[in-house]
């Protein structure tokens, strides 16, 4: 275990029992808990105590715990418990075995693109990011890092840091400019511009995901931060079809109109993106998406 965790002699945090660390990261540690008296498992996440130390920091991971207990869909990281302990805070939320989209993308051959249940996965991932747009929260951090799917084709949608309220009526007039946060690879011309959050952000963040999904590389690739944020602003996408001539141009023409330049050109909703996607295959080859629906899946 890493020396900057606040635990016992024997390894315990709180009324957990640490069974192995899940993910070591700059300002916190995931790691895989037992509950003692119930044994039931769990992932815990601890801010290093380097980090508490920033009010900043803290605010943060509070913020994140918080919304993720108040958040409740199934394809949602799901938050149990927040433990406002001053020298290190911890949150406990649901173990959801599996792996992000990230690595079946940059590692292939170990980590093998789940084709057969891509169709499924996007569809969840849109659903939970339509369920925190319904709630009034942009997520604003949409990237398949943060998209976490197992061998049966189930998701869960993770990492509230970034999230806010989305801007609206008054609260638009008067939001003033929003921190530029967010992964450069999926940053919207909104959020490069500062604007205040709306589901829009999310939307073209999650064009950009479903683009690398099909294509194996995102739209636009640059020898800098600052010319990667201007192609963001200016440059227009190649087709999928250019990259992959698998994708069907239906899927194609979809993913396009989710990472447009200006907000009006996309969906005006994830729900609007769904009400069409269900109906189309992502691949040439693949099987009629609504097949499976009669059988009684979702």
């Amino acid at each position: 275990m890493a020396t900057d965790i606040n635990t016992t002699s024997d390894d315990r945090i709180g009324g957990y029992r640490y069974i192995r660390t899940i993910h070591p990261g700059h300002t916190s540690l995931v790691m895989e808990v037992v509950q003692e008296g119930t044994q039931r498992r769990f992932a815990l996440k601890q801010l290093l105590a380097s980090r508490a130390e920033d009010p900043d920091e803290y605010r943060a991971f509070a913020h994140e715990a918080k919304l993720g207990m108040e958040l409740r869909h199934p394809n949602l990281i799901r938050v149990h418990e927040f433990v406002r302990d001053k020298i290190q805070p911890y949150f406990v939320m649901e173990l959801f075995t599996g792996h992000h989209l990230k690595l079946s993308i940059a590692r292939p051959s170990v980590y093998p693109m789940p084709k057969a249940n891509l169709h499924r996965i996007i569809e969840q991932a849109a659903s939970a990011l339509s369920y925190m747009h319904d709630k009034g929260w942009v997520h604003r951090d949409v990237k398949p890092e943060n998209i976490l799917f197992n061998k049966s084709g189930e998701v869960r949608v993770i990492d509230y840091a970034l999230a806010r309220r989305i801007a609206s009526g008054f609260l638009k007039m008067f939001a003033g400019k929003s921190p530029r946060q967010g992964t450069r690879t999926y940053l919207s011309p909104e959020q490069i511009r500062c604007e205040p959050p709306a589901p829009s952000v999310d939307i073209y963040g999650f064009g950009i995901t479903c683009y690398e999904l099909a294509c194996g590389r995102p739209p636009f690739r640059a020898n800098s931060s600052q010319e990667l944020l201007e192609k963001h602003l200016s440059e227009r996408p190649l087709p999928l079809t250019n990259h992959n001539k698998r994708v069907t141009p239906e899927f194609n023409d979809l993913v396009l109109k989710m990472i447009q330049k200006r907000p009006a050109d996309r969906f005006s909703s994830l729900d609007e993106f769904l009400s069409r996607f269900r109906t189309v295959r992502i691949f040439q080859d693949d099987p009629d998406p609504m097949a499976g629906r009669d059988a009684g899946f979702s």
